[in-house]
């Protein structure tokens, strides 16, 4: 599994995880013993605090995300930089005589 498919399938289980409390919690807003108009105001002040923390913790996750693909740049640049100076150093010690001048 490429490095990008992990990041989709980990923000897709973060937004289902979201949307599951939000139906969860407007669920069990429905049912409880109340009048309308609270059981409104109550259902979006809990969906505006929900969303918030869904868009936090995407934030969060994009962040991570975002230096875990830097990191993995940096050592893969860093391992290009080693193997050409690998492939540029001389095989045996005749070549460095020969390049030496002596």
């Amino acid at each position: 599994m490429s490095e990008d498919e992990r990041n989709d399938t980990l923000l897709s289980l973060l937004a289902g995880v979201g949307i599951g409390a939000l139906v969860g919690a407007a669920t069990a807003l429905l049912l409880a013993p109340q009048s309308g108009r609270e059981t409104r105001t109550q259902i979006r002040g809990t969906a505006d605090d929900m969303l918030v923390k869904v868009r936090d913790t995407v934030e969060e996750m994009r962040g991570k995300v975002d230096e875990m693909v830097t990191s993995l740049k940096a050592r893969g640049i860093g391992a290009e930089r080693e193997a050409e100076t690998v492939d540029s150093r001389p095989e045996n010690g005749a070549d460095t005589a020969a390049a030496s001048g002596v």
